[in-house]
């Protein structure tokens, strides 16, 4: 029997459009293309866990719009469980505007729209699928994240926590024991004030951390290093794989869900999950598009073999 994992994040439909540099006020300029399918970081973390042979729970929210039937039947025919995806009456769904300008990082706009209207009494309706470990991001109120981890552990399921990069948010830790806290080294500093941005600054960054953060594993992904993880009394790193880095949208969302695939997987063995989550990163980065861009546990292994 598969394990079970509930995630619990937002849920958008992506709107991705390219061209060669940005009109002027009050001016206008064509285009390259565009295209219009479901992402956001819960979806990816959710198409990511069913790739690597994990039942995913969605707990989301969209609208009754067009958009959202869209990402209804996609969540289904994906094989993510989409019971706890509410549709909102009379709201609109997520979404997410990318802006793609020749040569430059690309600009997001986002709409949470039905992604706010997600309340305590939603997510604890989700906890009836019994999982057996619980995934958080940062992409709901902190209120909710708080709700969601203290009503996980009450129940002794596990809390993964994963704030994926996000400029200008930065979500409050849950107050309870994480199984596991996951982030990028570039926002380590945000919640603890250094920065390990070099090998002397790995073990000072996780005790600071670990002063903030209550978690049994702290795992920071450095890149082209890997990822230091601490335990509260040990250290060790885990080795990265090379990429092409095409594109590295959503490939940190693809690595914390591929950590705590692994790791439920195989029942705690925190080294292992790291090993298959710097592979899926470095799929995942080497491959375009965002849910595009998510691993089945093939693409990992051919990944690997070909990394020998």
């Amino acid at each position: 029997m598969n394990k079970r994992v509930l995630i619990i994040s937002s849920a958008y439909m992506r709107l991705n459009a390219c061209m060669q540099t940005l009109p002027g006020v009050a001016r206008e300029a064509a285009g390259d293309g565009y295209d219009v399918m479901p992402g956001g970081r819960g979806v990816t973390a959710a198409l990511t866990f069913r790739a690597l042979g994990v039942d995913s729970i969605l707990c989301s929210a969209a609208g009754d719009d067009m958009f959202g039937q869209q990402l209804y039947d996609f969540l289904g025919e994906t094989g993510v469980d989409r019971r706890f995806v509410k549709r909102f009456k009379d709201s609109r769904t997520g979404l997410l505007l990318n802006v793609n300008e020749n040569g430059r990082p690309p600009r997001t706009l986002r709409f949470p729209e039905a992604n706010a209207l997600i309340s305590q009494e939603d997510i604890e309706a989700a906890f009836m699928s019994y999982p057996d470990a619980v995934y958080i991001q940062n992409e709901l109120p902190g209120r909710l994240t708080a709700f969601a981890a203290n009503l996980a552990r009450n129940k002794n399921v596990p809390v993964f926590w994963n704030p994926c990069p996000s400029p200008g948010r930065r979500a409050d830790p849950p107050q309870v024991r994480l199984e596991a806290a996951v982030l990028e080294s570039s926002d380590v500093a945000a919640y603890c004030g250094v920065e390990p941005d070099e090998y002397s600054k790995f073990l000072p960054a996780a005790l600071a951390l670990a002063s903030r953060v209550n978690a049994k594993y702290y795992i920071i992904r450095i890149p082209d290093r890997g990822a230091f993880i601490y335990d509260g009394l040990h250290t060790e790193m885990a080795g990265e794989y090379p990429s092409t880095y095409l594109d590295e949208d959503g490939a940190s969302t693809v690595y914390g869900a591929a950590l705590c695939a692994a790791y439920v997987k195989t029942d705690g063995s925190v080294q292992k999950a790291a090993q298959l989550a710097a592979a899926a990163y470095a799929y995942s980065s080497s491959t375009k598009g965002e849910i595009t861009s998510v691993p089945a546990a093939r693409d990992i292994i051919r990944f690997l073999k070909k990394d020998r």
